[in-house]
């Protein structure tokens, strides 16, 4: 298990989903109204209470605030899968309508990811600056994994920035496995903004990645998803995956 953290197995596992469920209508019964008061960050002791500055700008990328990315090329059919195994893939799309939510959100498609891992850092790097949003966590996650997390964390902020959900799988994925930030509690609290802004699929995912959290460890995660709803994803209002 990486993250730095001690884990402890428990048969007595609490019910997460209901948790999960209790939140996001706690979100939506707010009516997802950006809050101005954000919490401080939970230190429980086995997880670091580092909070990444929102960045203004990844170095060598125009000024963008809150511009829209330009429109995916990627096709629908990029997306589709078939079988059981496509009901817990992140990336895939059942249908048009669930293909069409990851392409403007900012999902990649498998063969957009294979593309990704293809080119060279300054191939990657030109196509998140044109700004297409899967390019800029994918360019994100290589500088973060190479020791530049700064740089790698303004690029994937920068996504969320412009609308890209996937933009929180970046996030966990640099806070658990970039030395210096690597934190189980923030790793599975980015997935769970995902979830918290429509993505159910991103449950599944923080199961697999993390499958033997404690009870103190899921509460935690909890409470610091709250957190980062409210500041971090500022409030935003849910868009739920078909």
């Amino acid at each position: 298990m990486q993250g730095g953290m001690s884990m402890t197995n428990t048969r007595e596992r609490p019910a997460l989903g209901a948790r999960a469920s209790i939140l996001l209508a706690i979100v939506l019964v707010a009516g997802c109204a950006p809050s101005s008061a954000n919490k401080s960050p939970i230190n429980t002791g086995a997880a670091s209470s580092k909070v990444m500055p929102a960045p203004s700008q990844a170095p060598g990328m125009a000024s963008r605030g809150g511009q829209a990315a330009p429109p995916s090329t990627v096709s629908d059919l990029a997306y589709f899968c078939a079988g059981p195994a496509c009901d817990f893939e992140a990336l895939g799309a059942r249908n048009r309508e669930e293909a069409d939510w990851l392409r403007t959100n900012g999902y990649p498609s498998p063969e957009q990811v294979k593309e990704f891992n293809s080119l060279s850092d300054d191939q990657l790097k030109r196509q998140a600056d044109a700004g297409n949003l899967a390019a800029m966590v994918a360019y994100g996650e290589r500088r973060a994994a190479a020791g530049d997390a700064k740089t790698g964390i303004q690029y994937v902020h920068d996504s969320i920035r412009r609308g890209s959900i996937y933009g929180y799988y970046g996030m966990s994925e640099i806070h658990q496995n970039t030395a210096g930030l690597k934190n189980i509690v923030d790793s599975a609290a980015y997935l769970r903004v995902a979830y918290l802004l429509g993505d159910a699929k991103a449950w599944v995912e923080m199961q697999r990645r993390f499958p033997d959290l404690s009870k103190v460890e899921q509460v935690t995660i909890d409470e610091r998803a709250m957190s980062l709803y409210r500041s971090f994803a500022e409030g935003a209002q849910p868009r739920p995956r078909p």
